[in-house]
């Protein structure tokens, strides 16, 4: 089981303590937003925080694009310092090209599903991924519950993805409530952003707990 805090939900005047407790605690990855106010409302992160980022930490991160036409900023984010980068499915009409030209720059390479995509549409995609990215909320917009239905999504991935070496990935209200069946159905990568955010020592270790009760 792999943790990747959404630093869209740290307190930013207090970053550098934030991320020193997050490597205290041996998080996995750092989950990054890439946002463009088109593909979702907010904006949030380019290239020149992901760089001052990687300046500040060694935990690796884990970059997910929620922007129109990702082909077009995959040089600068792969050259900023992403250690894998993830493209919505929706985003997009070039998506294997777009994981080949990340692959390409030796950084791992994952597709993004909003809820209403069906699981279906990345199966001439499997030995392209390293990662399959899932989403437990729509994209980019705040305040909203988990979608169970989205547990189901998992074990269909999962069987789909059978013994390829491919991360499986849920973003969107993660606690210490909806990880266990998100684990249970095949997930092993999780993002929580205020959850964790709220107490990172203390929910970081119950995030853990909670998968294996």
């Amino acid at each position: 089981m792999k943790l990747s805090p959404s630093i869209f939900a740290a307190d930013l005047g207090e970053l550098k303590k934030q991320i020193k407790e997050l490597e205290d605690s041996n998080i996995d990855f750092i989950h990054v937003d890439v946002m463009d106010g088109h593909f979702v409302e907010r904006m949030a992160f380019g290239a020149d925080h992901i760089k001052a980022l990687k300046s500040m930490t060694h935990i690796p991160l884990d970059v997910h694009l929620m922007i129109e036409h990702p082909e077009l900023h995959i040089e600068s984010i792969a050259d900023a310092g992403a250690d894998i980068i993830t493209i919505h499915q929706e985003s997009t009409a070039r998506v294997l090209s777009c994981l080949h030209k990340i692959r390409n720059r030796g950084i791992k390479a994952g597709i993004v599903l909003s809820p209403g995509t069906p699981e279906e549409t990345i199966k001439y995609l499997l030995d392209d991924l390293d990662m399959i990215l899932l989403m437990s909320v729509n994209p980019g917009e705040g305040g909203q519950h988990f979608l169970g239905s989205v547990v189901d999504k998992i074990k269909n991935v999962k069987a789909m993805v059978g013994d390829r070496d491919i991360d499986i990935e849920v973003d969107g209200s993660i606690d210490n409530k909806t990880i266990k069946p998100c684990y249970e159905a095949g997930a092993n990568v999780f993002v929580s952003g205020g959850y964790l955010f709220q107490g990172i020592k203390e929910h970081t270790e119950t995030l853990r707990k909670a998968v294996k009760e």
